[in-house]
């Protein structure tokens, strides 16, 4: 194949790998949601994610690579997010340290995860219901 046989080729045909090679950038890049879970009353919620193909390859020691990523409910905020970790063991509880008895502003998801200083779910100016300081 000689050089003057691609410029033979039609645009369509460029116009069409490129989009493929741009979808594949893509997908190779971004996680996969895998599965979500909300807080006790709802303001948080726990999404966990297949790690991306790129980041399986770099993690390729891992069987089970994820990421775990905590959003605020309303507004829409990312709270945090984790480095991939390997979950094969499994998920586990989650437990939510926001509220009292245990409020230690922390959310437990694995071993390996953990998000610190979050505010907690019930608090005086949100009268959520179920919270011990909403009032009947």
């Amino acid at each position: 194949m000689k050089l003057s046989d691609l410029k033979n080729v039609p645009c369509i045909v460029w116009c069409l790998a490129l989009n493929a090679c741009m979808v594949l950038g893509w997908y190779a890049t971004r996680p996969a949601l895998f599965m979500t879970y909300n807080s006790p009353h709802f303001v948080y919620r726990l999404e966990i994610h297949h790690a991306s193909l790129w980041q399986r390859i770099v993690h390729y020691d891992q069987k089970a690579p994820f990421i775990v990523r905590l959003y605020r409910v309303d507004p829409k905020e990312l709270l945090g997010e984790s480095k991939v970790v390997d979950l094969w063991s499994g998920i586990g509880t989650i437990d939510w340290h926001l509220d009292p008895p245990v409020q230690a502003n922390r959310v437990h998801v694995s071993p390996g995860v953990v998000f610190e200083n979050i505010p907690p779910e019930c608090t005086e100016a949100a009268q959520i219901p179920g919270c011990p300081n909403t009032r009947p």
